[in-house]
């Protein structure tokens, strides 16, 4: 079991690799697909902005604290967006009928899928967060920092990157049977991601639970972020639980991976 992990994870190095280098070769492509990447996602932080000049704050929170929040989100899920593009295009590889030379390979067809695209310009969206990141901490000039959230804050982004692609998995997973309802996961990776961009304290409180125990995504984001900020946590949760937050991304990734095995075992041959 041990060997067969290592031997997957240097599987997928292998790819990274690859597929690193072959971009590369591109300097002048990739470079205009990151600054066309951050020109993006930095309108989307605009529009944060544009909110805060007409109201002073969000249910308490003011506009640095938006904006840690909301430069954590889109570190995490750049993240996810670059090392989880192969699961995200899986469509296409269904579609084009490519699962079933990669089920005819000697190797896991879930690495083979995961290691299948890399994109290089998502390092625009994690640019934009890193900056983001910075106006966070100039519009909160009182905000201490001690190792704990130092360690909060990392963990966090981790957990967040490893939910959102599990989210990606679980979207994968539907196209063995149809590739026409994956805009049902979109609406819990985007549309998590845009909601959870914003405090969760400001949707109704069944949305609350669902994204802390059903889809936790919101121990990637919101729950580290009000750890970092000394803010209350919903349904009286402590701030210590974000430390949970590991657990919790492992234990969704681990129910994604048999779903999609699942999914594995049923697939049907596309004849192609």
């Amino acid at each position: 079991m041990v060997e067969n992990i290592v031997n997957d994870l240097q599987l997928y190095k292998h790819f990274l690799g690859m597929l690193f280098r072959s971009q590369a070769q591109y300097k002048v492509n990739v470079v205009v697909d990151i600054c066309a990447s951050f020109a993006v996602t930095s309108l989307e932080f605009v529009a944060v902005l544009i909110y805060f000049g007409q109201i002073p704050s969000m249910l308490g929170w003011s506009v640095g604290e938006v904006a840690m929040l909301y430069a954590i989100m889109s570190i995490s899920f750049g993240f996810a967006e670059m090392f989880g593009a192969g699961i995200d295009a899986f469509s296409d590889t269904i579609r084009l009928g490519e699962f079933d030379r990669i089920l005819l390979r000697p190797v896991g067809s879930f690495m083979q899928v995961l290691g299948s695209d890399f994109r290089l310009r998502r390092l625009g969206r994690i640019t934009q967060g890193g900056m983001t990141f910075v106006i966070a901490l100039h519009l909160l000039p009182g905000l201490h920092w001690t190792a704990a959230k130092v360690v909060a804050l990392l963990i966090g982004i981790a957990s967040g990157s490893v939910m959102f692609m599990s989210v990606l998995v679980l979207g994968a997973t539907l196209c063995f049977w149809t590739v026409e309802t994956t805009e049902l996961i979109n609406m819990l990776s985007y549309g998590g991601r845009d909601m959870l961009s914003y405090p969760l304290t400001i949707y109704h409180r069944l949305m609350q639970r669902f994204f802390l125990f059903v889809v936790p995504l919101a121990f990637g984001s919101f729950v580290p972020a009000c750890y970092l900020l000394g803010k209350p946590l919903p349904f009286g949760m402590p701030g210590e639980i974000v430390f949970a937050a590991p657990l919790l991304a492992l234990a969704f990734a681990m129910v994604s991976r048999v779903i999609w095995q699942f999914g594995v075992r049923h697939y049907q041959s596309t004849g192609s």
